[in-house]
């Protein structure tokens, strides 16, 4: 941003905020329900409250804090803590009301407010904080939509959550999340029957002459969950199940094109039209609908809404869905057995369903990619340097790792690192861009490694240009507590030694569970100074590096590495063992 934007910026946030501070609930509706667009919000998420505050800020946001603390006026405190947001992110601000007091014309906008946290955290324990802030708002939002029985108070409350809620920075901490997801699911669910677009099906008894099942799959549109759905239709015995691909109408032929060889048909969705979507995928009488997709993050995600609807005998998540989807309709969530700890039906609303080894089992569409050739003198990396790299997503990126990464470059000064978070398969737009690689700079230079020594790599049209980097590298470094998953897969084909750690969800165990499948347990740690020190001995013994790449040649046929063998045949055992107890269930 230059300082002429930035100076605009700022005076529109200070224009804003005195608007607010005037204490008038129904100006403030006006702005935010302007055809052009939410005023408040569209400049909450400019980026706006990763600038540092002049005095003129600080003076407005006093003036906010002590309307907060001293005024009796609901409507009062409600317009400035709106203002405050322009300045402060939620998770920090003292709040001081309820939800249920809150002026139904701006109720909308206070929620997604709330719900409005940082992309990424600069400070240690913050992104814990801030999930502890997300968990007590919807628990609140969840208690107010059941109290408060006035048709207009949940239209706008319910409005809010769904736009609003949006997760991807804060599910990396490494705890149970099964009542938010429950609490969630549940908002969404009141959601779709007040807007009259639930259309639960119900579907007639099963043929006892039927012989074949039929499986429907909501198709997801990224690379990394597009490989991990094939994995687990790679294998399925096609003279049991019958496959149908759903797939939205924006995409229909790329989408399409990369599961045509292992479905039998090919339905177009009108997502727009979730009424309609629901009707053809109710009107094709599925066994089994399963979903390929994250549907745990936002909420008005079209796939989310589907799954939220009773449209099959039995419905179905895997791991592309990073926790519990909490939908009482959902019936199953498919699982490698390595992915999981003990207790682990604990975190799930659906039933948890372990098969062997891990579920991380990737087939790429297409032909396999070749690594484009690259030199270090192209990426800026001296020859005598040490290559460390890593692919953990700028949502995954915590201060927690980067100071991991900071005090390994901290004792390895010939050792750069080459970062690549910015993957298209989490977002197609990263905010904040400029704030985050700040971030990570200072984080470096409070250790004494200078930025030459770290490197960044813009998004990539394919995973070419990354290959050809992994193929130069001399090590991996994983994400946590959030691992890797799709992401690890290249740098064990490039021969490229990762250094993971372990943790207790499944989405922090999934890197380890690949690991520990194809026994390269000695390369995964238990904990961050663990993971530190095997870097660091890595980094020193060249023998021990050369001695792990040998082992992992010596996997990369294995079946968790192969493009060609997936997991069907232990995801259609489930899959019929589901569908049976589920029939005589209902048949009770």
């Amino acid at each position: 941003m230059d300082s002429n934007s930035e100076r605009k910026l700022r005076d529109l946030r200070l224009n804003l905020a005195e608007i607010c501070l005037e204490g008038r609930a129904d100006r403030i509706a006006r702005l935010t329900r302007n055809p052009s667009g939410d005023a408040l919000l569209t400049l909450i998420n400019s980026g706006v409250r990763h600038l540092v505050m002049t005095k003129a800020d600080q003076a407005v946001a006093e003036r906010c804090h002590r309307i907060l603390s001293v005024e009796h006026e609901i409507e009062r405190k409600v317009c400035a803590y709106l203002a405050l947001s322009l300045f402060s992110f939620p998770h920090v601000i003292q709040r001081s009301f309820d939800i249920i007091d809150v002026p139904t014309p701006i109720l909308g906008t206070v929620v997604k407010v709330l719900l409005a946290i940082p992309p990424f955290f600069k400070r240690d324990s913050t992104r814990r904080q801030a999930l502890n802030h997300v968990e007590s708002s919807v628990q609140e939002i969840h208690k107010a939509v059941r109290v408060i029985d006035e048709p207009d108070f949940q239209k706008e409350i319910l409005a809010g959550f769904m736009e609003g809620y949006v997760i991807s920075s804060v599910y990396a901490e490494d705890v149970p999340l099964r009542n938010l997801a429950q609490q969630r699911a549940e908002l969404i669910r009141m959601y779709l029957e007040q807007e009259g677009l639930a259309q639960d099906k119900e579907l007639p008894a099963r043929l006892p002459e039927e012989t074949t099942v039929s499986l429907g799959v909501l198709c997801p549109g990224t690379t990394s969950e597009t490989a991990a759905l094939r994995g687990h239709l790679s294998g399925l015995d096609r003279g049991v199940f019958q496959v149908t691909a759903f797939v939205p109408e924006e995409a229909k032929q790329s989408i399409g094109a990369s599961f045509e060889d292992l479905v039998d048909d090919c339905v177009v969705l009108p997502t727009a039209d979730i009424v309609e979507s629901a009707r053809i995928i109710g009107g094709k009488n599925l066994d089994v609908l399963m979903v390929g997709a994250n549907v745990t993050n936002s909420c008005k995600f079209p796939w989310t809404l589907l799954m939220s609807q009773r449209l099959a005998r039995l419905q179905v998540a895997m791991h592309s869905s990073n926790l519990t989807t909490g939908f009482a309709e959902v019936d199953l969530y498919i699982n490698g057995h390595l992915n999981e700890s003990n207790n682990a039906q604990d975190e799930y609303t659906e039933e948890l369903v372990l098969i062997p080894g891990s579920s991380n089992h990737y087939a790429f569409p297409g032909p396999t990619v070749v690594p484009e050739a690259i030199t270090r003198e192209q990426i800026g990396i001296p020859d005598a340097a040490l290559l460390l790299v890593s692919g953990a997503n700028y949502f995954k990126i915590g201060p927690d790792l980067v100071s991991a990464w900071a005090r390994v470059l901290e004792n390895a000064p010939t050792a750069h690192i080459f970062l690549y978070p910015f993957n298209p398969n989490w977002t197609t737009h990263y905010p904040h861009k400029d704030g985050f690689l700040r971030f990570i700079q200072e984080r470096f230079a409070a250790r004494g490694v200078g930025i030459d020594r770290v490197h960044v790599l813009e998004t990539q049209p394919s995973r070419a240009p990354i290959l050809g980097m992994l193929q130069l590298a001399d090590l991996y470094l994983d994400s946590f507590p959030y691992a890797g998953a799709v992401s690890l897969i290249d740098p064990l084909l490039a021969g490229c030694p990762p250094i993971v750690r372990d943790g207790h969800a499944a989405r922090c165990r999934q890197s380890a569970a690949l690991l520990y499948e194809i026994g390269l347990d000695v390369l995964v740690t238990k904990s961050t100074e663990d993971y530190i020190k095997v870097v660091t001995r890595l980094i020193q013994d060249h023998g021990l590096r050369r001695e792990m790449r040998e082992a992992i040649a010596d996997v990369a046929d294995h079946t968790a590495l192969s493009a060609q063998v997936g997991i069907g045949r232990y995801v259609g055992d489930v899959l019929l063992t589901a569908l049976k107890k589920k029939l005589k269930t209902a048949a009770l």
